[in-house]
């Protein structure tokens, strides 16, 4: 290249609005509800997942396909319809993908993948600020780690701190480990099972209810009629396609029977 060349090449570069950078800004492929919604999907729809909700022999093109299409729906109706950001998107993505890899979901697993439970409970940016009241979550700004904890019922926006089983809850950002919840004395003492006395329900083990009339902890329904995940101890209702009610178990393992996997094919 001629001087008269080369400088013609660096006054453009240097005249362009984005110069001549050998490499560019890789675009975020989770920067978008519908992007992120995208890449869920096909970390949902591993090969064991579509073998065992479609019922096939063999995994093709076409039941991939349909799975990643119905699950994307799925993840778009899990989001609130303001507030996300793809800040930590990949740990969610990962979670996702690990939860579905072997067709068998635990109850932690369910968490995430259905309720988007920890770490997809990191996505939103909600509107309320620190210290101030929230009913779930996204309340909160969960970008920065701030979550819904409740105490005596009431949730405020706080980054939460696990104290020990017995330890003092007074603190605002002191959160009990599951099974355990603030109690009046402000220490975490255990969640009451069935038969326990109780003032209300937030006191009651997972599953269960303060029965208004009686005073104390019952069981929410019957462990064979669960309708959904809180319904049982287990936080898992197992529901068949084509029922409106299931059983509590501890684990589901997929299949064309599963009522999840209406939305992983």
């Amino acid at each position: 290249m001629g001087k008269r060349q080369q400088f013609s090449f660096i006054l453009l570069c240097l005249l362009g609005a984005g110069g001549c950078s050998s490499t560019e800004t890789a675009v975020d492929p989770n920067a978008t509800v519908s992007g992120f919604c995208g890449n869920w999907a096909k970390a949902a729809c591993s090969s064991a997942v579509v073998l065992a909700c479609s019922g096939a022999e063999k995994v093709d093109s076409e039941l991939t396909d349909a799975c990643v299409m119905s699950q994307r729906v799925f993840c778009e109706e899990l989001l609130p319809s303001r507030g996300y950001s793809s800040q930590k998107a990949t740990q969610c993505l990962d979670a996702v993908q690990t939860a579905y890899k072997d067709a068998r979901l635990t109850a932690e697993e369910i968490a995430t993948v259905r309720h988007r439970g920890d770490p997809c409970n990191h996505l939103i940016k909600g509107a309320q600020g620190a210290g101030e009241s929230c009913a779930s979550d996204d309340d909160c700004d969960t970008l920065k780690n701030y979550l819904c904890v409740l105490k005596n019922g009431e949730g405020t926006c706080q980054i939460p701190t696990l104290v020990e089983n017995g330890d003092s809850c007074s603190a605002k950002g002191a959160a009990c480990n599951p099974g355990y919840y603030c109690g009046v004395d402000e220490a975490c003492v255990q969640s009451k099972l069935v038969g326990k006395k109780c003032a209300a329900d937030f006191e009651c083990a997972t599953g269960l209810v303060c029965d208004p009339d009686s005073a104390v902890c019952t069981a929410r329904v019957s462990p064979d009629s669960c309708t959904k995940d809180e319904d049982c101890t287990t936080n898992v209702c197992d529901i068949p396609v084509n029922s409106s009610s299931g059983r509590c178990v501890s684990t589901i393992t997929l299949s064309a029977s599963s009522g999840i996997c209406e939305d992983l094919r």
